[in-house]
């Protein structure tokens, strides 16, 4: 647990859980320093803040959301349409739903890396439902 703790950047303990539907995470844009992280800097989402300690561009987030995927997808496409910056990584502030926080990561790795290889977000979108065995409504 202790490891877990340092692990996600909490010194003196971890902080009080956030709100019931509210979620804490830990966005990441693994490239290297971009002119929109500037404006990002400078204004990051409500409910997130800077942080480069750790050597790349991220940003601590606690925002609303019933679940962990909800929160952080919310959060992207707000950073995606305002700052035109797809966040490529995902980790969480704290001990968390370790479940969720692997897909998150793996689905945002899909959709960062998935274009330079020729697939497109509906390829991707396509993929999930066809291998997960879902009807063509999303169900």
């Amino acid at each position: 647990m202790e490891r877990d703790l340092a692990d996600a950047g909490w010194r003196g303990g971890p902080p009080a859980p956030p709100p019931p539907g509210w979620q804490r995470f830990t966005l990441v844009h693994g490239g290297e320093d971009a002119p929109r992280h500037d404006a990002l800097r400078a204004r990051p989402p409500q409910g997130c803040v800077v942080d480069e300690s750790e050597g790349c561009f991220t940003l601590r987030c606690e925002r609303p959301g019933g679940r962990l995927l909800d929160a952080v997808a919310a959060t992207c496409a707000e950073i995606r349409d305002e700052y035109g910056l797809l966040m490529s990584g995902l980790g969480a502030d704290g001990p968390g739903d370790r479940g969720a926080l692997n897909v998150g990561r793996l689905l945002l790795m899909a959709a960062d890396r998935g274009p330079h290889v020729g697939y497109s977000v509906d390829d991707l979108a396509r993929f999930l439902r066809t291998a997960g065995g879902a009807d063509e409504a999303g169900a």
